[in-house]
């Protein structure tokens, strides 16, 4: 008789895995600061809270299309309902986007670092998983050598703007060279409401239509554990995100939620502006001590502190053992540890973080 193993498609067990034990950790260590994972500090507001609650008492309901909500999004973009799928935070659109483009041999091109939810999907789908090293120094797309590794098997391009984890934006002259591939391409721009000023590239989908936009509610609006988010594409492309979709993806409460903060934008403007004073503190603070932080353009900060011949590991243990502060993980790039990604906190464990930092590097 076959193992239960011998039954699983082959690429289940030879997938990478994207670890979230660290939240197991961070739960049951409430007096830990979270630092690590991209988390919006500041708590709903009642509006949110409000509109939640009354959304759950109609939780006997399914939804329906939420084409008011679909509608809101859309004027947010100069587009139309029909060119945005809601979903389950932007994890459901990375699922969702392997499964539409990929099959067994299949190649998707990404950077290396970069999020690391997005390997592992793909991998998922029988695909492999072409990454390229960000350039050395400025940690810049690679574009050259991305575009250079695209072949007959490349099916999806990903370009996260900001990238995770670096916060760095690509030029629009280079992003421009990708969409002329005419290879499918996920922009990712589940950072940008941090810095509204760099323009969406939503306008990019009217020329190239195969072009599509990945959206979260997760990090300026602080819905990483409401789960909400959203799909811009083309209606063909949207269609085919539905479809793959599973019905009734997004809750009541949830979209309850995500139309009271977007109609309340000075709550995400405060959260915003919260993020980024903090963020200009650290990099300021850093520098002093002789480190290299990178300008952060979300709610992260990679900083390279292989100068100081510490590694990445002793860096976090000593976080958590000398202040009570989870630090993100970051590989090696290009061959060196030492790096490490910080988001800023409550305004106590920020204190917190500035003064391990002092006292371990200074």
């Amino acid at each position: 008789m076959k193992e239960l193993k011998d039954w699983f498609v082959p690429w289940l067990l030879t997938a990478r895995e994207y670890n979230t034990g660290i939240l197991d950790k961070a739960w049951a260590n409430p007096d830990h600061g979270r630092l690590m994972l991209n988390e919006n500090p500041i708590p709903p507001s009642d509006k949110v809270v409000n509109a939640v609650t009354e959304a759950v008492k109609k939780g006997n309901r399914y939804p329906d299309s939420m084409k008011k909500l679909r509608t809101k999004i859309g004027k947010m973009y100069d587009l139309g309902p029909d060119n945005v799928a809601l979903c389950n935070g932007s994890s459901e659109i990375i699922d969702s986007m392997m499964r539409i483009f990929l099959k067994p041999g299949d190649e998707i091109i990404m950077s290396t670092p970069t999020f690391g939810l997005f390997p592992p999907r793909a991998e998922l789908c029988g695909a492999k998983v072409v990454q390229i090293p960000l350039r050395e120094g400025d940690l810049q797309y690679d574009v050259e050598a991305m575009l250079s590794s695209i072949n007959e098997k490349t099916k999806l391009i990903l370009i996260i703007n900001p990238n995770n984890p670096t916060g760095v934006f690509i030029d629009d002259a280079d992003l421009i060279r990708f969409c002329e591939t005419g290879i499918p391409l996920c922009i990712d721009e589940a950072y940008r409401d941090y810095h509204p000023e760099f323009e969406t590239k939503a306008p990019l989908i009217k020329k190239y239509p195969q072009v599509f936009l990945s959206v979260t509610l997760s990090k300026a609006h602080g819905f990483a554990g409401i789960r909400f988010g959203f799909v811009l594409g083309t209606e063909e492309m949207i269609n085919a995100f539905n479809i793959m979709f599973l019905p009734w993806n997004v809750n009541l409460m949830s979209a309850a939620a995500a139309e009271a903060i977007l109609d309340n934008p000075e709550e995400i403007k405060s959260k915003v502006e919260h993020n980024n004073r903090w963020m200009d503190i650290f990099y300021e603070e850093l520098q002093k001590l002789g480190l290299k932080p990178y300008p952060a353009h979300g709610n992260y900060m990679l900083i390279d502190a292989t100068m100081t011949g510490k590694t990445t590991a002793e860096i976090l243990e000593a976080a958590i053992d000398m202040e009570k502060i989870y630090l993100k993980r970051i590989g090696e790039i290009h061959g060196k540890t030492g790096y490490f990604r910080v988001t800023p906190g409550t305004e106590e464990e920020n204190k917190r973080f500035l003064k391990f930092i002092r006292n371990y590097f200074g």
